[in-house]
């Protein structure tokens, strides 16, 4: 069974209560700093965030240390599929322009980015 405070991540996550979702897993992660790849999930709830903001500069910063935390678990773990993040950290770095700080919270150029494919907590207590 998953941790309690990775279960609420993603209720909090799929609720769109991006902050939220950043901040419960904060938590877990300040007792394993270690674990990358809660630091990777934890950088995509704060894209999220700084995208429902129009915070291009702050998304594409989270997005190229997102992708780095979260390469070396690739395809998949703890119910992640990880290869659909790092696809869509990638399209982020396509879509968002560099050296842009930022932009209206509804310009069209942010609509173009789905939100990210992350499971919900049915799927992740599954595995």
């Amino acid at each position: 069974m998953a941790h309690n405070l990775y279960q609420l991540f993603f209720i909090y996550y799929h609720r769109g209560e991006y902050w939220e979702a950043h901040e419960v897993l904060e938590e877990l992660w300040q007792s394993q700093r270690h674990n990358d790849f809660y630091h990777g999930l934890i950088q995509i709830a704060a894209i999220m965030h700084q995208l429902n903001r129009g915070k291009v500069r702050g998304a594409r910063k989270l997005a190229t240390s997102a992708i780095k935390y979260l390469s070396p678990f690739a395809p998949e773990k703890d119910g992640v599929l990880v290869d659909r993040v790092l696809d869509w950290l990638n399209l982020c770095l396509e879509v968002l322009p560099d050296g842009v700080e930022k932009l209206p919270p509804d310009d069209a150029l942010l609509k173009e980015i789905p939100v990210c494919p992350l499971p919900d907590v049915r799927e992740v207590n599954s595995n």
